[in-house]
């Protein structure tokens, strides 16, 4: 036994200290600080390759480096009209810009890469997007929360599960495309041959998340389950900061 007085209180203990705290009271956080980089580009956009290929080197480096930096190529619809009809287009990506550029107060235009849903910069600026990955690296890993989850693959569908604190947070799951090559036949980009990687082909926001759940996406035509992965993120409901990512 030892014997120990603190503050006129005397406490009988064994040889060691055990800090007991109740679970509940935790508050969790993250190993390291999250960055996600979302791409908003387009095939039939001829500035739009430099950023394609900076979005590939940055998160390669990233990946090799340890660091948790995601990337998400989202391709627009609104350059489909000048020639070129983007396969990977939809509007829905479109929107998405569109509410960033409204919340950023800033044009749409491509190539736009918005970082942690807070800074918008153009897409093959290297120094600058080097520069603001730098500032959200040097956060403390406590303004970022965990999230976790794991992936199911089938011959025509996805299932993602997920866990993540409770908050007022609203999840984003990306099922992406790990590369496509594309014969670009016309528009401003037309007899190239396009390579893009971490395109989005599905998305879906979940606006009231909980602490867990699952989403299912369906696979798309002619991939293979090795050919994708999901990107998970989670964002404040009040300005869209990025808090946590995980990609699967």
């Amino acid at each position: 036994m030892k014997y120990i007085i603190i503050g006129g209180i005397l406490l009988v203990g064994v040889a060691s200290w055990t800090l007991v705290r109740n679970p509940e009271k935790d508050v969790k956080v993250a190993t390291q600080p999250v960055v996600v980089l979302e791409l908003f580009t387009s095939q039939g956009c001829s500035s739009c390759p430099p950023a394609d290929r900076a979005l590939q080197e940055i998160t390669q480096r990233a990946a090799s480096a340890g660091q948790a930096v995601y990337g998400l190529s989202f391709h627009v619809d609104y350059w489909n009209r000048l020639g070129w009809q983007d396969p990977f287009s939809t509007k829905q990506y479109t929107d998405r810009q569109r509410q960033y550029d409204r919340l950023l107060k800033t044009q749409t235009y491509t190539p736009q890469l918005v970082i942690n849903g807070r800074h918008d910069v153009v897409g093959g600026q290297r120094g600058r997007i080097d520069q603001l990955i730098r500032s959200v690296q040097e956060q403390p890993a406590s303004q970022f929360i965990p999230v976790d989850g794991s992936l199911t693959r089938q011959a025509n569908q996805l299932t993602v599960r997920y866990q993540l604190p409770a908050g007022p947070y609203r999840l984003n799951a990306a099922l992406i495309q790990k590369e496509a090559r594309t014969n670009v036949q016309r528009g401003e980009n037309g007899g190239r041959t396009l390579v893009n990687t971490n395109v989005v082909r599905q998305f879906r926001t979940l606006d009231q998340p909980g602490q867990s759940g699952s989403v299912t996406m369906p696979m798309p035509d002619g991939l293979k389950p090795d050919d994708v992965t999901v990107v998970l993120y989670a964002q404040r409901t009040d300005n869209s900061q990025v808090v946590g990512a995980k990609r699967l």
